[in-house]
């Protein structure tokens, strides 16, 4: 197909651009500061203000607040209210020929889908959080989405299957992750130290890490008991578990999220392992982390899609132990399936993080390999370009119609 337009105009929608609540931000973020950089204009729409606004801020022609993209829509004055503070949100939003929508997390889909039918513009939904029969509830909005892209094949399974979109209306975008952000180490033996010490690191412990949202969904309680019995055999190791406390919606508190932390705080105590492990909360260097660190863990008990963290130490050469569900064995592939664990299973994690405990020894090369691995197969440009291609074509397909 011939795209007659070359240029767009995105209209991004996010609830909160901030570094803290996962990698779906920050991808959107590199979605959108990469195609500005290809010459294409873009706008953020927003909810609430995070951290990385800034940085929109230097490549966005327009940063515009709303109030809020849902309505509780079993309060028919509530839903009154919702329709005024959309009508005076979305008047400051300018459109041309060439504009499109992407939202971001299907809670802002609704939102989009009456932005597109009062500009007469496109919508393109980002589904990067897994499918499942509660998104039926955004029927109203998915039903007006004239295309998905998703970040793993496992992923566009879960939408075809629980929500009953058309695969033909959903293409596979991986993640790309910049290898020269996420590079190995270029520091010497006593930048090395220091590093350690800023995560204080004592003597020549075996480090590993958890880098995420401290969730449930994460398997971090899997996690806990697996290094458990991981201590029982190398006692020279620590754990690292590295994210601020996030749970679901429907749970979620100031309250609840210093209950749950107390709670695997408790556990690690119960353990007997409280020396060995650290909650540093979040990382905003989040390369140092990996490259402090010996192997990284991703124990996720729930359909992960595509957690950037996979990618991103890999591509600093420090292996990876993930569960094997949703798009985690789309990722470690080839030689790396050897370090995926069924989900919800402490012996089995604990055994391959046994095997793996001492990889600088026994494989030194291995480091490089997961590297040449991310560099190979996740490369930002390739993400860039299919998504530009993706969000070109249905804008040229809508002005067909």
């Amino acid at each position: 197909m011939t795209l007659k337009s070359s240029s767009m105009h995105l209209i991004a929608l996010e609830n909160e651009p901030s570094s803290t609540l996962g990698g779906q931000e920050l991808n959107l973020l590199e979605i959108c500061q990469s195609l500005a950089n290809r010459g294409h204009q873009v706008s953020l729409v927003y909810t609430k203000e995070g951290d990385l606004l800034q940085t929109y801020g230097q490549f966005c022609q327009d940063l515009i607040p709303v109030k809020r993209y849902q309505a509780n829509r079993k309060n028919p004055l509530d839903m009154v209210k919702f329709a005024v503070d959309f009508f005076n949100d979305i008047s400051p939003i300018k459109t041309t020929l060439d504009s499109i929508i992407l939202s971001n997390e299907f809670s802002s889909v609704f939102w989009g889908y009456g932005l597109s039918t009062i500009k007469k513009i496109p919508l393109l939904s980002y589904l990067q959080l897994p499918g499942n029969s509660l998104r039926f509830k955004w029927r109203p909005g998915l039903s007006g989405v004239n295309k998905f892209i998703t970040v793993s094949q496992a992923n566009k399974d879960r939408w075809v299957d629980f929500c009953g979109i058309d695969h033909q209306k959903i293409d596979v975008v991986y993640n790309g992750i910049d290898p020269q952000k996420f590079s190995p180490h270029s520091v010497d033996e006593y930048q090395q130290l220091s590093l350690r010490r800023d995560f204080n690191i004592l003597g020549n412990r075996r480090v590993f890490s958890f880098l995420g949202r401290v969730n449930p969904n994460k398997g971090i309680e899997v996690l806990i008991k697996a290094f458990a019995l991981l201590a029982n055999h190398q006692p020279d190791i620590c754990l690292l578990i590295a994210g601020n406390v996030i749970l679901e919606p429907t749970e979620d508190s100031p309250a609840a999220r210093i209950h749950y932390l107390k709670f695997l705080k408790d556990m690690v105590d119960d353990l007997g392992i409280k020396e060995l492990v650290q909650f540093i909360g979040h990382v905003p260097n989040t390369p140092d982390l990996y490259r402090v660190s010996d192997v990284t863990i991703v124990p996720s008990i729930w359909p992960d899609p595509c957690p950037r963290v996979v990618l991103e130490s890999l591509s600093t050469g420090t292996p990876v132990v993930g569960s094997r569900v949703g798009g985690i064995p789309e990722m470690m592939t080839g030689e790396l399936t050897r370090y995926l664990v069924e989900p919800g299973s402490p012996e089995q994690l604990a055994e391959v993080l046994n095997q793996v405990t001492n990889w600088r020894d026994d494989d030194p090369e291995l480091g490089r390999r997961c590297r040449d691995h991310v560099l190979d197969n996740f490369s930002p440009k390739v993400m860039i370009d299919q998504m530009e291609m993706v969000l070109l074509r249905t804008i040229n397909q809508y002005d067909q119609h």
